[in-house]
């Protein structure tokens, strides 16, 4: 594209067509909180239909109205044809003619089923996903051990919207029964012997699709199941591109992404095979049928038992069929592929807090989580209140765990505060006194600001769908903000803390790095910034949070050991005398430790400070391990 043609399409405005000032309730967005909705595949899709069923109701009587107008459409017409019409044009034709305008009058109203089954559908879509969204965001749930990310993803990309269409296309297969039975009246009415071969023919052309379903439903199920392995591969590549990058991992990424494309792309092609199969029945079935109708007709109009109106209209008929035939066929394929969503739907829905409050215990004397030793039950690692902890081991597997463990992500494991088992204590106290930030440094859409402030950032409403569209055509648009822009005035003591914190963790870079600075916009997932500015905005939302006691996972490991060396300091002074548990192996951190906690073999092996545990061959081993192998 030239660059005259860029610019002008920068500076076109977005053009938005006329719409009304009030849109129907059934096309109007869902708002307020989402339905719960059931796991059960066959439970899901029951519930769709109940929680729509005036706009069900309304879609189907509008299909109704323009299926049984189209099937009389054949009779009007070959009543016209019958009235004298040859002889010319005079008034015995004009009740007929009036007839005819009329069911296509019909026939008009219900083609208003159009938008009504688009909300149908919409909503059919909307109301489960709503719910799966609330499932998983709220808190982390045992989904992700049972189902890989690309499912997930695709369970709110792809399979929220097969229940939707399922929902939209029944009412067309309802209005096509009803007027089928229409039709068959009109068919016995002309001709016994052709309406009996066509209305039990086509029912046989249904059974013979029906026959074909169940094995391209389970194709389709394997490559659905394919697809969702092929989303978390490229997925999981956006997420370690800089680190396939770094580790020359892009060919053998490669060669895997190719592999699993294949894969999908074989499922894919047999599933074909029956999906061929169904479309040439539903094409070549209806053919066969209006030519042995057509024979037959011009037979008996040439004996004289059938009138030429008569052999239009039964024409019309064989034609008709098709349109029922073809919506039941596509509204039996698309149950069978939301049938196959509704269960992967259904699988993420029923997912488990992995934490709950269960264990509740009421009126439980307050603690003091500042003075307060925590104890992984599993490995007997205690960690004491008001120290600088440090775990180190030859696998970073074993303390990483009993660093998730100590902040209670898991109610499957036992921890204890003091004496008393940490699942007594409501989970919102829990993270409201202890903080974990693990290996992976997860930043969210928004400002810097608000990534900084994390569950006690304010909540802002998110701009127009007319704003987001005007600043994706604008260069660089595509990374503008998702919300209203923060009114903030001046530095406040809000924003003065959050500079500490950034500097805390050595990330006041990022600051004039980011356009708009505390304001400026985080990419999904920090994508703008590098992996190293990712890891120092995550330390640094925990310093933010000044929690009473902070579990650091690997805080250091993406950063070059100049800047680790001044992030231990910042750390030893901003987190002296609180207690905080950090998971890592190098002697830069580790120096600046109170106390460090040598794990072998998931237990505790020994403790002291970093000089003292110099002495210890294991622990020297696995401290050096990395200098050794770069002195070499």
């Amino acid at each position: 594209m030239s660059k005259k043609r860029v610019r002008e399409s920068i500076q076109r405005p977005v053009r938005v067509g006329p719409q009304p000032k009030r849109w129907p309730k059934f096309l109007s967005e869902l708002d307020g909180e989402p339905a719960e909705v059931p796991s059960k595949p066959k439970a899901l899709l029951k519930y769709i239909f109940r929680a729509n069923w005036k706009i069900l109701v309304l879609s189907i009587s509008l299909a109704a109205l323009h299926f049984v107008a189209m099937a009389m459409l054949p009779w009007a017409i070959g009543h016209l044809l019958d009235s004298g019409i040859e002889t010319g044009l005079h008034t015995g034709i004009l009740p007929w003619v009036f007839v005819t305008i009329g069911i296509i009058a019909v026939a008009a109203i219900g083609s208003f089923n159009e938008p009504v089954a688009i909300g149908l559908w919409l909503h059919g879509t909307w109301e489960p996903v709503r719910w799966l969204l609330r499932k998983v965001s709220r808190r982390r749930t045992d989904v992700s051990q049972k189902m890989a990310s690309g499912d997930i993803v695709a369970s709110v990309t792809t399979d929220g919207d097969k229940l939707g269409a399922i929902a939209a296309f029944v009412p067309d297969a309802v209005g096509s029964a009803i007027a089928f039975v229409v039709v068959a009246v009109l068919m016995l009415n002309v001709s016994v012997p052709l309406g009996l071969f066509v209305l039990i023919g086509m029912p046989l052309l249904l059974f013979g699709i029906s026959r074909i379903i169940k094995p391209l439903q389970e194709k389709i199920a394997i490559q659905r199941e394919e697809q969702g392995n092929l989303t978390s591969l490229a997925s999981d590549a956006v997420v370690g591109l800089r680190v396939l990058r770094g580790v020359g991992g892009e060919d053998v990424y490669n060669e895997k992404y190719i592999e699993q494309s294949t894969v999908v792309q074989e499922a894919g092609i047999r599933a074909a095979k029956y999906r061929a199969l169904l479309n040439a029945i539903q094409t070549a079935g209806p053919a066969f049928f209006t030519a042995i109708v057509v024979g037959g007709g011009l037979y008996l109009t040439f004996n004289g038992s059938m009138s030429p109106g008569q052999l239009f209209s039964f024409y019309g008929y064989t034609v008709f069929l098709s349109m029922p035939i073809g919506a039941i066929s596509q509204t039996i394929q698309m149950g069978t592929r939301a049938w196959v969503g509704a269960k992967k739907i259904g699988r993420v829905i029923a997912a488990e807090p992995l934490v709950n409050d269960d264990g509740v215990v009421p009126d439980h004397a307050p603690r003091d989580w500042a003075r307060t030793a925590l104890t992984d039950a599993q490995s007997g690692v205690r960690i004491e209140p008001g120290k600088i902890t440090a775990l180190v081991a030859g696998s970073p597997l074993e303390t990483s765990g009993i660093g998730a463990r100590l902040a209670r992500v898991d109610d499957a494991n036992t921890t204890l505060a003091d004496d008393v088992d940490l699942r007594a204590y409501p989970i919102r106290e829990v993270r409201k006194h202890i903080v974990l930030s693990g290996s992976v440094a997860e930043l969210f859409t928004g400002s810097l600001r608000s990534g900084l402030l994390g569950p006690d950032a304010p909540e802002v409403a998110p701009r127009s769908i007319y704003e987001q569209v005007k600043d994706i055509q604008q260069p660089g648009g595509e990374g503008r903000a998702l919300f209203e822009k923060e009114v903030v005035e001046g530095i406040s003591a809000e924003d003065q803390r959050l500079i500490d914190s950034l500097a805390a963790s050595d990330a006041a870079d990022v600051l004039t790095s980011v356009e708009g600075g505390l304001d400026g916009q985080i990419a999904e997932r920090g994508r703008s910034l590098s992996g190293g500015q990712r890891q120092r905005v995550a330390l640094a939302r925990v310093l933010t949070q000044d929690p009473d006691i902070a579990v650091l996972i690997e805080p250091t490991s993406a950063v070059d050991s100049h800047t680790e060396s001044r992030i231990a300091n910042h750390l030893a002074r901003v987190r002296r005398g609180k207690t905080t548990v950090i998971v890592t192996a190098s002697p830069l951190v580790l120096d600046r430790c109170d106390e460090i906690v040598l794990v072998e073999g998931g237990r505790e092996a020994a403790r002291g400070s970093h000089s003292e545990l110099l002495d210890n061959p294991d622990y020297y081993n696995v401290v050096h391990r990395g200098v050794g192998e770069e002195s070499k």
